[in-house]
C-alpha cells in the first residue's frame, strides 16, 4: 500500500467503540488510516467499556467523566492541545455537537479544522421523539452549518443536511460506508431463484419501532395466502420481540428469532430474501452485506437512505409502500433476481474505496485549515 506524501494527525470523536453501525465504520476507518501511515487518536464520550475494540495503533482518550456537554467540550479542547491534530472528525449527533462546541470555544489558531459525519435521517422521526432528542436536534440545526466540512452516509442524508441543517452543498460530501468489510472473502450463497421452494424472509434488524419488524410478519402472511410457503427468521433481538412473536402466532407465520448474530449473513438458505421494512434508514449496511453474499433484498422506498444500498432489479427491489401486498409484491420480484455481476458496484463499499474517499476529504480539509 502506497503511503501518503504527508501523513496526517487525525482525531476521531465517537460515543463509543462498539454498539452500532457508526462505531463499526469509525473503527474500520481508523484501522485503515493507521495502515496508511497516519497518526490516529480517538476520543470516546460515553463511559461504555469498549476498549477491547480499539484498533491497533490508535491512541484512546476518554472524556465520559467530564461534567455535561460543555465539560466534555472543554476536555476535548485539552486533547486538541496535547495530540495537536491536523483535522478532527466526529460521527453521530452527540459527538458532532461536542466537537463543534469545542471548536466554537477555541481560538481559530488553536483548533483543528473539524468534520462532522451524520449517519441518520433525523427529521422523519422527530415528531415522535422525546424532548431531550428534540432539543439535541434543534441544537444540531444551529451548529452543523459551522463545521468546516460535513460527511454524509448517503445522498438522502446529504439532502437533509443541506436543506434542513444549514450545511453548504459545497462543503458536504457523501462517503460510502465500508459495508463489505464483514463479508470480504465470503463465498456467495448458492441460491435457487424464485418461489417454487418457498421463501425465507430474513429480518436483519433490531426489533424496534423504527424498523417496523411486524411488517415482515404481515408480508409473510400475504405470501402464505398466495400459496408461497414463507417463514421469517430474525437476527436482531430487541424490545418488540414479544409483540412480533404474538403477531406471528396470530397470523400463523413461522417466526424464529436468533437474537444478535454478528455474522448473520452466514446463515442464509437457498431461498432467502432479506427484508428491511424500516420507516427510515440513513443507509442500510445489511442490504449491501446481503448483496455481497449473493442474496437479494427488499426495502421500502420511503425509507430514503436505502436507495443508496439497493440497485433495483440488480441487487433487490424497493417496495412502493409498506402494505403487506406491496411488500409481498417486491419480495416476489426480488426472489427471482440472480445477484451476480455486481463487483464494480460492491467495490464502492469496500474498505479501500471508502477509506480512500475519506482520506481525500481529510487531506483537503486539513490543507484548507479552519474556516
Amino acid at each position: 500500500m502506497t503511503q501518503p506524501d504527508a501523513p496526517l494527525r487525525i482525531l476521531f470523536v465517537v460515543p463509543s467503540l462498539h454498539g452500532g453501525g457508526a462505531e463499526f465504520v469509525a473503527r474500520t476507518w481508523m484501522g485503515w488510516l493507521v495502515e496508511r501511515g497516519h497518526s490516529v487518536a480517538v476520543v470516546t464520550t460515553s463511559a461504555k467499556a469498549t476498549d477491547t475494540y480499539l484498533p491497533d495503533g490508535v491512541v484512546h482518550y476518554q472524556i465520559a467523566t467530564a461534567r455535561g456537554h460543555v465539560g466534555k467540550s472543554r476536555a476535548l479542547i485539552a486533547i486538541f492541545g496535547g495530540f495537536k491534530p491536523d483535522v478532527a472528525v466526529s460521527l453521530q449527533a452527540h459527538a458532532n455537537l461536542v466537537l463543534l462546541t469545542a471548536a466554537a470555544l477555541s481560538p481559530k489558531s488553536r483548533r483543528p479544522p473539524v468534520i462532522i459525519s451524520e449517519r441518520n435521517l433525523v427529521s422523519l422521526g422527530l415528531a415522535d421523539s422525546d424532548l431531550p432528542h428534540k432539543v439535541k436536534i434543534g441544537f444540531a440545526r444551529r451548529m452543523y452549518g459551522r463545521a468546516d466540512h460535513v460527511i454524509a452516509i448517503s445522498h438522502p442524508v446529504a439532502g437533509e443536511l443541506v436543506s434542513g441543517f444549514g450545511v453548504s452543498g459545497e462543503r458536504c460530501t457523501v462517503v460510502a460506508n465500508p459495508a463489505t468489510a464483514k463479508v470480504a472473502g465470503m463465498d456467495p450463497v448458492v441460491r435457487v431463484p424464485g418461489t417454487a421452494g418457498g421463501l425465507q424472509l430474513v429480518l436483519a434488524a433490531r426489533l424496534v419501532a423504527q424498523k417496523r419488524p411486524e411488517l415482515a410478519i404481515h408480508a409473510a402472511a400475504e405470501l402464505n395466502r398466495r400459496g408461497i410457503p414463507t417463514e421469517v427468521i430474525s437476527f436482531g433481538g430487541g424490545p418488540l420481540l414479544d409483540s412480533v412473536t404474538a403477531e406471528a402466532e396470530r397470523l400463523g407465520v413461522s417466526f424464529d428469532d436468533k437474537g444478535w448474530v454478528e455474522d448473520w449473513f452466514s446463515h442464509f438458505k437457498p431461498n432467502s430474501v432479506v427484508l428491511l421494512p424500516s420507516l427510515r434508514e440513513g443507509f442500510g449496511n445489511v442490504l449491501v452485506e446481503a448483496a455481497a453474499a449473493g442474496v437479494p433484498s427488499v426495502a421500502v422506498s420511503g425509507a430514503l437512505g436505502v436507495a443508496d444500498a439497493i440497485v433495483p432489479g440488480i441487487t433487490g427491489e424497493l417496495a412502493l409502500g409498506p402494505t403487506a401486498e406491496q411488500l409481498a409484491d417486491a419480495v416476489e420480484r426480488a426472489s427471482a433476481i440472480d445477484v451476480t455481476g455486481i463487483d464494480a458496484w460492491l467495490d464502492r463499499f469496500s474498505v479501500g474505496s471508502s477509506g480512500r474517499d475519506l482520506e481525500t476529504v481529510l487531506q483537503m480539509v486539513a490543507a484548507d485549515g479552519p474556516r
